[in-house]
């Protein structure tokens, strides 16, 4: 598969005026939506009283934005990528703008919430895939890696300290977490207007097809499939998110049983989080010097070294230790992959590969919460936790056994060894 060649032109991402207002956009939304989604939960408890209502609010926003991913990775193929980011800032905006409107009218009743959190999933899914499928269009084929490593950073700035101010902004009023979402969507809106690139599917002058969506759908699935890397990538993707979904569930609630306080709990994140921030440095580097094969294969051998102490004791110290380590590997990892994946994949088929291969390596992981409870309930600590050590091996072996895997190259040269071999 040749790899897409219209790409801008080798610029310092921190000389690429596009692409730095591509992230403030995209920093802006999901910074808003962390600071809302961290106080979702606790707000529907606080209208509820009901544990059980306020984690089907959660589902009911997951479910729909699953829902909607596979069709609105065709839409992310149609629209002009700038229209996808600004339509969905403007329904955002709507959505977060009426809802703290109504805590502050007194109408945010579970309905409402149910409400909230159905648009908010569906705009999510809809959505989500045009902001990675227009970075292609701000960044270099060679960028990319360093780009996805450099966001993975971001996402850990995101999510240790979103947390902590969300609670603050709840200790005044419970509507202004919906607020800072809201005025993160406009900032969205304003940083996506600043990129001139141009962001259409088709800008290269090839004709757009007639709308036929499910034959289009069929297309992103299809993409995925017809390129044997990706499809030994995707069963390992899927054992490892699925593993690290079981294993910090049973983790969380095995500790939550043994009394630990939530705030310590917390700091699993806190250290995840940090760990992130040190490895997007460490991943720019790795990225452009190591081969990617090797540099994959090295890194799934080394999240199976990490992950599986934490699976058979979960003290407090080796697990603080271990989510560390796993912060540290996961902007090479991620970067290395995601920028491989939106490089091989054309530019026309971005939103509805992506949205395929997220559907794809989400929808097993997405059952292991439920999967886990279960286990500890009937199964025990013991046998839940080490059945999740099965699934980190199997990741590294389907990795490590891939001979087009471990050949690809670093990526100044993926599209000369593509088109090599």
């Amino acid at each position: 598969m040749a790899l897409d060649t219209a790409a801008p032109p080798h610029t310092s991402l921190r000389h690429n005026r596009d692409y730095l207002a591509w992230l403030a956009a995209d920093t802006s939304w999901q910074f808003g939506s962390a600071i809302r989604g961290f106080a979702m939960t606790l707000i529907s408890y606080a209208v509820t009283g009901s544990y059980a209502q306020a984690g089907a609010v959660a589902t009911a926003s997951t479910v729909a934005s699953m829902v909607a991913m596979l069709p609105g990775g065709v839409l992310v193929d149609r629209w002009d990528r700038r229209r996808s980011l600004v339509v969905s800032g403007w329904l955002r905006l709507l959505v977060y703008t009426g809802a703290a409107v109504a805590w502050w009218a007194g109408a945010l009743t579970l309905p409402v919430l149910y409400l909230v959190g159905i648009a908010s999933g569906a705009v999510s899914g809809l959505f989500s895939g045009a902001a990675d499928a227009a970075l292609k269009s701000v960044v270099s084929a060679e960028e990319l890696p360093r780009a996805v490593a450099s966001n993975e950073g971001r996402d850990g700035a995101v999510s240790l300290s979103a947390p902590p101010l969300s609670g603050l902004l709840m200790g005044v009023s419970y509507a202004l977490p919906f607020l800072a979402a809201a005025i993160g969507s406009l900032f969205q809106i304003l940083g996506t207007r600043l990129i001139r690139a141009d962001l259409r599917p088709h800008r290269n002058g090839a004709p757009e097809p007639e709308p036929d969506w499910f034959r289009e759908l069929r297309e992103g699935f299809r993409m995925l499939l017809a390129n044997s890397l990706l499809r030994r990538i995707l069963p390992a993707l899927i054992c490892v998110n699925a593993g690290i979904t079981a294993l910090y569930t049973g983790i969380t609630l095995i500790l939550k049983g043994r009394g630990v306080p939530a705030w310590r709990i917390g700091l699993i994140d806190s250290v995840l989080a940090v760990g992130m921030l040190i490895g997007a440095v460490l991943a720019q580097r790795l990225i452009a010097r190591v081969p990617t094969g090797r540099l994959v294969v090295g890194i799934f051998i080394a999240c199976t070294a990490v992950l599986v102490p934490v699976a058979l004791d979960q003290s407090v110290p080796l697990v603080l230790t271990c989510s560390g380590l796993l912060g540290l590997l996961m902007p090479a990892i991620n970067g290395a992959m995601g920028g491989y994946f939106q490089a091989v994949i054309p530019d026309h088929m971005q939103g509805r590969a992506g949205a395929a291969f997220s559907l794809v390596v989400m929808v097993v992981p997405g059952l292991m919460p439920a999967a886990t409870g279960l286990g500890l309930q009937h199964l025990g600590a013991g046998p839940t936790m080490a059945a999740t050590v099965v699934l980190f091996p199997v990741a590294a072996v389907l990795i490590a056994t891939h001979r087009e895997l471990r050949a690809l190259p670093t990526p100044d040269r993926w599209q000369v060894a593509t088109v090599e071999s």
